[in-house]
């Protein structure tokens, strides 16, 4: 979809898990907890939990702005389903059957399979009651807010019109006024320094460091350690042949194409004419390739005697793929039948796998073979050595001949994207009592890929209040910005005054360049807001805007070219977009009324875990 589009377009996603029935999740939990567990919400007589949004999260990580929205999105859910339940909806007993039956993965050969149901159920711990009771309540919200989503009409004046407004093409220049420019302007104090310092001590206080002494034991490094000889591996080779084997086929073909959904006699004429060619075939092998550079309609292959060289299988449609490899070689087959047409085969060489071409793939087997039996036993000498003498890591660097790292300073959240001082359950060991204050060693922490790594901690920093001294220099850099900020829009504001005025511009313009709602060439939302705010029935237009990052620009439009028809794709898109906006606006309205009929109460906000 165009950019306009992406640039314009709100998903839907009010409903979170009530608009398709996915069966993965499910939709919303039974609100149910023990007395003693206080409610985040209250919809009606229905209550929401910490647990509820925890079931919603399914165990991610989210930070609280996110846990609110899962909030709200239950709250939706069950205001939605009150709603329901006042109008006296239900699923009969057959709509949940015919429903249930129809999930492909209860389903076993295109028909419903009560083995897979009840393998379903068990292995998420699941009664047949509580899963038909979730997919009720999921058909239900789906009723409610299908009429919603399903899309509104839009008039073809309102279509073409935004058509027109999407295509039409400003021809602008820009000149920006930096926060840095005024600079030398600013007049700065230790007095305002100092004031800014106390009104923000929170800012300018460090939280605690730890600076982190660690050994990692790593199966795979231990596997990439080890040597294999060659008679070890070709032994192995010899014992286990099968397991590498990778046979590859040179085969041949003719094909006469036909559309997959051509009507039967379409089919059984094209059919007909490859029964032909392979008695012609059958009657003089030698004449394969001469037919099918005459007859085979694959332009891949025709040229080439219709030689496709040698494949192994899961590469071809699986009907040719089963009989190319259960041939002879030098066997023409009978007509076969794919999505492509019919084919026929003939079997030109067979090239079996042999050591030599398997010998890495049977090396790496071994080494992970013996690195799985070596890492097994390091790992219990690793938690035995870390706990004896959990002062030092020492031994076991010495017992497992493994480095010991250290790392930089970090902050409780560790070093994101570090799958060692990333890892939330290495830096929650780091952390802990026992390593932090007692200074122990951990005990051997999964980071997962067959990985352990033991933790201690080499320097502690605690969270203080660094100086006026320490961060002057960057409270003057941040007061110079802001206040260059201010004035850089205060001079853009008067200059843009001045150009509209009639003023003529006492600086140069930037380069031409064309702007439209559908290419915005990179221009944030604001500025294309303001310079297609500009009238176009008096050119030169002018417009300002002040950036987020302190800049203001200014923006002469010089021209306005006429609008361009959309192509039917981007056309049909465009109205798609506009009658998912109507749908949006009108499934917004919808749940503003029941939140205002249904008695909604906030306990708290839900904490994070």
């Amino acid at each position: 979809m165009f950019d306009f589009v992406q640039n314009n377009n709100t998903a839907i996603k009010i409903i979170l898990g009530a608009v398709a029935l996915t069966f993965v999740g499910f939709g919303v939990g039974s609100y149910s907890a023990a007395v003693e567990d206080p409610y985040l919400a209250k919809v009606g007589d229905a209550k929401i939990y910490q647990k509820d949004v925890e079931r919603q999260l399914e165990g991610q990580p989210a930070n609280a702005a996110s846990r609110q929205a899962v909030l709200e999105n239950l709250i939706r859910q069950e205001m939605l389903l009150v709603e329901a339940r006042g109008q006296h909806l239900v699923v009969s007993p057959q709509q949940l059957r015919t429903v249930i039956a129809a999930i492909p993965a209860f389903q076993d050969g295109g028909k419903f399979s009560a083995a897979r149901y009840a393998e379903f159920l068990q292995g998420r711990y699941m009664t047949a009651d509580t899963f038909e009771e979730q997919v009720s309540r999921d058909l239900l919200l789906q009723a409610q807010v299908a009429p919603y989503l399903n899309g509104s009409f839009v008039s073809r004046t309102l279509a073409e019109r935004m058509s027109a407004l999407v295509s039409e093409v400003r021809d602008v220049r820009t000149y920006t006024l930096k926060p840095e420019q005024f600079a030398a302007d600013v007049k700065l104090d230790d007095a305002v320094i100092k004031a800014y310092y106390d009104a923000n001590l929170k800012r300018f206080k460090t939280t605690d460091q730890a600076r982190l002494e660690y050994i990692t034991l790593s199966q795979d490094a231990m596997a990439q350690a080890l040597t294999i000889s060659d008679a070890d591996a070709k032994a192995y080779y010899d014992k286990n042949a099968g397991e590498f084997s990778s046979e590859e086929r040179q085969v041949a073909h003719i094909l006469l194409t036909v559309d997959k959904n051509a009507p039967a006699a379409d089919k059984a004429k094209v059919k007909a004419q490859a029964e032909a060619i392979l008695k012609e075939v059958r009657a003089n092998p030698a004449k394969f390739a001469e037919l099918a550079k005459a007859r085979s309609q694959d332009p891949g292959s025709a040229a080439n005697g219709g030689d496709l060289g040698f494949f192994g299988r899961g590469v071809m449609t699986k009907p040719f793929e089963s009989v190319a490899f259960a041939m002879k070689q030098g066997q023409i087959s009978e007509v076969v039948e794919t999505e492509f047409g019919y084919h026929i085969l003939q079997l030109n060489a067979i090239k079996a796998s042999d050591f030599e071409s398997q010998k890495a793939a049977v090396v790496d087997k071994l080494r992970k073979q013996k690195a799985a039996a070596a890492y097994r036993a390091a790992a219990e000498k690793m938690g035995e050595l870390a706990y004896q003498q959990g002062d030092s890591l020492k031994a076991v660097e010495t017992a497992l001949n493994l480095k010991a790292q250290q790392s930089e300073l970090l902050p409780r959240t560790g070093k994101p994207g570090d799958a060692v001082l990333g890892n939330a359950k290495l830096l929650e060991a780091a952390f802990s009592d026992d390593v932090l204050n007692k200074k122990h060693n951990s005990e051997p922490v999964d980071v997962g890929n067959n990985t352990l790594v033991v933790v201690r901690v080499a320097e502690h920093q605690p969270a203080r209040q660094r100086t006026l001294a320490e961060v002057q220099d960057t409270i003057r850099a941040e007061l110079v910005a802001k206040e260059g900020a201010k004035l850089a829009a205060q001079r853009g504001t008067a200059m843009l005054a001045e150009l509209k005025a009639g003023k003529a511009a006492a600086f140069a313009w930037g380069e031409l360049k064309n702007l439209s709602r559908r290419n915005p060439a990179g221009t944030p939302v604001a500025e294309l807001r303001a310079v297609f705010a500009a009238n176009p029935k008096q050119l030169p237009g002018f417009a300002g805007v002040k950036r987020d990052n302190g800049e203001y620009v200014l923006y002469s439009i010089d021209k306005v070219q006429p609008a361009q028809a959309l192509a039917p794709q981007e056309s049909a898109q465009l109205g798609m977009l506009l009658g998912e906006m109507s749908s949006q606006s009108l499934m917004a309205a919808y749940l503003e009324q029941l939140r205002q009929k249904h008695k909604v109460v906030i306990s708290q906000t839900p904490a994070e875990q």
